[in-house]
């Protein structure tokens, strides 16, 4: 059970750790490849089964020592494996005699390590003597003497949280074992899946439930992201081909591994009485007395037996049920959907995933107690609901399945109540994730899906209500992230602006014919994915939260551009668009240029968007205003598209109108177009503004805005975006006639 729950585990987070990345079809894969001429060494343990341990011969073995080698066997390179005692082996990759190491993440050791995605989950678990004392949880162990790897993930823990147990380091989970059996140590806390094979050779025996669930990872050498990206890579790349599975599967009797039950033992009983019986009918003495010896021997079995069933449903509870609600936990909710998936194949179920948005304020107003109330009160609701299956996922997470004739209007208003806790009605706040039916999306058979991808459909549902601030959501295959954008974002976390530049697209003053503005643009020229335009990149930083990190590199290179031009041109003007996200930190903005006061601002303009003014016009008032007090001036860029009024925004201190092109496109073939460009730049003109209009495509518009008194104009018939040398040539130039 334990071992099944540590694989499935491992597959989950193969599936959401690795995220998407793993969905990219092979060939993308290739072209995303990160790499090394270098061959690798891992370091390990080298009495770690079944993991990895060296045989009889020498030879490197086990299921970490298979991912090894096929991870360099598909990156091109060739593995070494180093095993060793546990504490050498952490040593040869801190001094760089070894470039990688499979182990439990944790924080104290990334202190130390990089750690790769989890490729593996594992458990913790106490092991007693069978003779002595029963210890069934660490508590227990205060005072007593335990036994622990050196440099192990359990001395760490034990050494950090439960000070009051008296540590016995020893080299390996052998000899952690062997130290109880000889009664040197009360007990020995080691991993569960290598510790309980061991103690099954001596008077040694798991007492405890399992526990620390710890991811599994490969670790590298802080700093060392080259190879960190590598791993990861060949991680993802196995799960994607299904060589991590493959593996997997070969290793899963081991990764299971159990003693031998007394079921194991009846059956190979039974092998060894029919043989007995056939001889036993040449002679009724025989017979009888092998009679008396079986019946007796049942009679043990059978106490033995009814004994470990005992036990057996005990701990299947305790595995199965969530000790909050009373309600079955996850594994035991993806069991019995598969199960149900499987027995009926053309059943299309409506799965749920939801989450009390409350928790948080709850906890903050009523402590702990409230937080855990309100959890059991909503699940002994959801439960008696009459839903087919309902879950508790933990820390108010649920999943249910629902009647297929609910909508999500209706399903909605049955799992909405209020709560009494210390006399105050609490609203949980429900979001909801639907996943409708099991239809297969992205290539999948839909009688090929199984009860973890509804469960993944439905919690991208949840990610998409609540990030749009709804309260429920129905999946559909166009929730599913870009993958790209998942590098784009992890590139851009690393690497900022190291693969982007700026290029300029000139303004053209229509009263003097002459480039006295550009405005900066930026590129970015992706080494793995090319060109990717700002309208995609832009949106996906604001949304990540880091748009406010390349809006103040674009300003530091405009301002340096500035004073380069301005040696040429001293009243020349460069402009930058911000974003909506900037105005909202405007304290950070103004605080970002006023310490530029060493460097002259003049020139620089801040172009704003109109939904970006309107969003909190009094906040953006303030800000605006204080630009303007360091000498900053501001624009509102696409006028006209968020619909906005000249007379509203008459009451913002700002200089300049940019008129939208999608006004200025048709304005000589539409006539409501043209009147509309005309009434604004001679309203803007009554205000004090400047009028700016872009998207400028031919000559004939041109010359019809400079008969309506249009300031500046800017689109590809006067330039393209270009390099800023290419607009040091333009500066000084004559461009139309009638100026």
């Amino acid at each position: 059970m334990l071992a099944n729950r540590a694989g499935l585990l491992c597959l989950l987070m193969l599936a959401a750790g690795l995220f998407l990345v793993g969905l990219l079809p092979k060939s993308a894969l290739g072209n995303l490849h990160p790499d090394r001429s270098e061959d690798i060494v891992f370091a390990g343990s080298a009495t770690y089964a079944p993991f990895q341990w060296l045989d009889a011969q020498g030879q490197a073995k086990g299921f970490v020592i298979d991912l090894q080698d096929a991870m360099a066997q598909q990156g091109g390179v060739t593995a070494e494996h180093r095993l060793t005692a546990w504490e050498t082996a952490l040593h040869a990759v801190e001094s760089g005699e070894a470039d990688a190491v499979a182990l439990f993440a944790s924080e104290r050791r990334r202190q130390q390590y990089d750690f790769t995605n989890p490729f593996y989950h594992q458990f913790h678990s106490i092991f007693s003597h069978t003779e002595g004392e029963r210890f069934s949880n660490l508590d227990a162990l205060r005072g007593k003497t335990v036994a622990v790897t050196t440099a192990g993930y359990a001395q760490e823990q034990l050494a950090e949280e439960h000070p009051d147990i008296r540590l016995y380091p020893v080299k390996s989970e052998r000899a952690c074992i062997l130290a109880v059996h000889a009664r040197e140590a009360d007990a020995c806390v080691e991993a569960t899946l290598s510790a309980k094979r061991l103690a099954a050779d001596y008077d040694v025996r798991s007492t405890s439930s399992p526990f620390w669930p710890r991811p599994y990872v490969f670790a590298v050498r802080k700093g060392n992201s080259d190879l960190l990206e590598w791993l990861n890579f060949q991680l993802a790349a196995m799960q994607s081909d299904g060589i991590y599975f493959a593996i997997y599967q070969k290793w899963l009797p081991e990764l299971e591994w159990r003693k031998p039950t007394i079921a194991d033992h009846l059956n190979t009983l039974a092998w060894i009485i029919a043989p007995i019986l056939l001889l036993a009918l040449l002679g009724l003495i025989g017979a009888w007395v092998l009679k008396r010896q079986v019946a007796r021997k049942t009679r043990q079995l059978t106490t033995e037996l009814q004994s470990r069933r005992r036990l057996e449903k005990q701990l299947r509870d305790q595995a199965e049920y969530d000790a909050a609600t009373g309600l079955p936990n996850r594994q035991a909710f993806i069991d019995d959907l598969e199960r149900r998936l499987n027995e009926a194949p053309d059943w299309s179920p409506t799965l749920v995933f939801l989450r009390l948005q409350s928790l948080d304020s709850v906890t903050s107003t009523f402590g702990r107690t409230g937080h855990e109330k309100l959890i059991k009160d909503y699940g002994y609701h959801v439960e008696h609901l009459g839903f087919p299956l309902v879950s508790h996922l933990g820390t108010g997470t649920f999943a249910l399945i629902t009647p297929q004739e609910l909508s999500p209007e209706e399903t909605m208003a049955r799992l909405t109540t209020s709560f009494y806790i210390e006399g105050l009605y609490v609203d949980p706040g429900v979001v909801m994730g639907i996943s409708i039916g099991r239809a297969g999306d992205g290539g999948k058979d839909s009688a090929s899906i199984h009860a973890e991808e509804l469960l993944r459909r439905a919690v991208t549902a949840y990610a998409s209500a609540h990030a749009k601030g709804n309260t429920w959501c129905v999946y559909t295959p166009q929730l599913q992230p870009d993958p790209r954008d998942l590098i784009l974002l992890h590139d851009f976390r690393q690497h900022g602006t190291r693969d982007m530049r700026l290029v300029y697209q000139p303004k053209l003053d229509l009263a003097s014919g002459r480039i006295r503005e550009a405005e900066a643009l930026i590129r970015w020229e992706h080494p793995r994915l090319g060109f990717i335009s700002p309208g995609h990149f832009i949106p996906l930083l604001e949304k990540a939260g880091m748009i406010t990190r390349l809006t103040r590199w674009v300003i530091d290179e405009a301002i340096e551009e500035l004073a380069r031009c301005r040696t040429r041109d001293p009243d020349f003007g460069i402009s930058v668009n911000i974003a909506a996200q900037d105005l909202s930190d405007g304290a950070g903005l103004v605080g970002f240029l006023r310490d530029k006061r060493t460097t002259s601002l003049q020139g620089l303009r801040l172009e704003i968007t109109e939904t970006g003014v309107i969003q909190d016009h009094d906040h953006t008032q303030r800000v605006i205003a204080t630009l303007r007090e360091i000498g900053i001036d501001c624009a509102v860029d696409d006028f006209g598209t968020g619909y906005a009024s000249l007379s509203y925004l008459s009451r913002f201190p700002i200089e300049e109108v940019k008129l939208d092109r999608s006004f200025i496109r048709n304005m000589r073939e539409n006539r409501r177009d043209y009147a509309i460009v005309a009434s604004t730049i001679e309203l803007a003109h009554t205000l004090g503004l400047k009028v700016t209009a872009e998207g400028i495509e031919d000559q004939a518009t041109l010359e019809a805005l400079a008969e309506l008194g249009c300031d500046t104009a800017q689109g590809y018939v006067i330039s393209h975006p270009i390099a800023a040398e290419e607009v040091y040539r333009m500066m000084g130039k004559h461009y139309l006639e009638w100026a």
